[in-house]
C-alpha cells in the first residue's frame, strides 16, 4: 500500500510538472483564429442555405392551400404566409451582415423566396426560381 501511494505522489508530481507555468504567455497562433473565423463564417452561411431551402420547400407545401378556393383554406394560407414571410425577413437581415463575398450572394434569393412563401397564385414560379439560385449557390459556395 506504502508503494503504492508513494507512486500515485511520484505520477501525480511527475504531470504536474510538464505543463508550462501559469504566468508563462500564451503563444497567439493568428493562422489559427483567422482559419476558426472563418470556419464559423461557412457554417453561418451553410446555415443560412439551409434556412432558404427549408423555406422554399414549406412555400411549394403551401401550394394546396394556394389552389383551394374555400375561405378557411385561404384563411390558412394567409397564417402561413405571414409567419413565413417574417422568417424570411429574419433570414434576410443576417444576410445583410454576413461579409460582402456572401451576401451579394445570398441577398438576390430573397425577393423570389419571398413571393414563394405567399399566397400569390405565381408563388410556385418563384420557388422554381429560388430553388434554382440556391442551387447553383450551393454548388458555387461549395464545390466538390
Amino acid at each position: 500500500m506504502k508503494l503504492y501511494l508513494t507512486l500515485l505522489v511520484i505520477l501525480v508530481f511527475t504531470s504536474c510538472s510538464q505543463n508550462p507555468p501559469a504566468n508563462k504567455p500564451a503563444v497567439v497562433d493568428n493562422a489559427k483564429i483567422e482559419k476558426n473565423k472563418q470556419t464559423a463564417l461557412l457554417n453561418e452561411v451553410s446555415e443560412l442555405t439551409r434556412a432558404v431551402q427549408r423555406l422554399e420547400r414549406q412555400g411549394r407545401n403551401m401550394n394546396s392551400y394556394r389552389l383551394a378556393s374555400g375561405a378557411e383554406s385561404q384563411r390558412t394560407c394567409n397564417v402561413l404566409m405571414e409567419d413565413r414571410r417574417r422568417e424570411v425577413n429574419d433570414l434576410e437581415a443576417k444576410i445583410k451582415n454576413l461579409p460582402d463575398t456572401y451576401s451579394i450572394r445570398l441577398t438576390p434569393i430573397i425577393p423570389d423566396l419571398n413571393e414563394c412563401v405567399s399566397c400569390s397564385k405565381k408563388a410556385m414560379s418563384s420557388c422554381v426560381k429560388t430553388r434554382a439560385t440556391i442551387n447553383g449557390l450551393i454548388k458555387e459556395l461549395y464545390p466538390q
